[in-house]
């Protein structure tokens, strides 16, 4: 099976392919929208995964535009917030682990079941990258830039997990949960407090 990946989250792409590529799978990655868009059209895939929030254009929009112009093989959504919008066929909900990744695609073929680790070298990137976004959240925070630093923490809720970070993946749903809600005046301490929560997680 050809499958087109389409992810702004580099080292989730990577990890992605690898493990779809040792599971026998054949993988094409592209960044955005526009780009799964103009892929799909060459029908060279078997089925698209889209993340949802992606710059240029958003997986919806994308989704949205191949249905409009025939496009009927699989699309499949991933987000780590609900999707309620119709033309997906299937919903995977971020982070991603690839067994149960592999146990819905096989509603489109089946495959036998190969069970992977992280490969250590990437997870070590993955961890590089957590603290070196920590670090800018930092920054973020102490200029109440809330658009970017949420953004951040969006990303952390729908990657972490998927390099055994469960405990970041969590913190980043927790604080999602509340943030659009809370009043101005305690978006500073809720951030402060979701940063030494991770700091204090054990990442190595």
């Amino acid at each position: 099976m050809n499958l087109l990946f389409a992810e702004d989250d580099v080292l989730l792409a990577q990890l992605f392919q690898l493990q779809a590529q040792q599971a026998g799978y054949q993988v094409c990655w592209v960044e955005n929208g526009d780009a799964a868009v103009q892929q799909a059209l060459s029908y060279q895939h078997d089925l698209i995964l889209m993340d949802v929030q992606m710059p240029i254009m958003d997986g919806i929009s994308a989704m949205q535009m191949l249905r409009q112009l025939g496009f009927d093989r699989p699309i499949v959504a991933m987000s780590a917030e609900e999707v309620t919008e119709t033309g997906f066929d299937l919903v995977l909900k971020k982070p991603l682990h690839w067994q149960q990744v592999q146990q819905q695609l096989a509603q489109f073929e089946v495959s036998p079941s190969v069970s992977l680790q992280v490969p250590a070298e990437l997870k070590e990137a993955y961890i590089s990258h957590v603290e070196q976004s920590l670090q800018q959240l930092e920054l973020l925070a102490s200029q109440e830039k809330w658009q970017e630093f949420a953004a951040i923490v969006h990303q952390f809720k729908g990657s972490a997990g998927c390099f055994g970070l469960e405990n970041i993946s969590e913190l980043a749903h927790q604080f999602q949960t509340s943030w659009n809600t809370i009043p101005a005046e305690q978006k500073l301490p809720r951030a402060i407090w979701f940063l030494e929560q991770c700091k204090a997680c054990k990442l190595r």
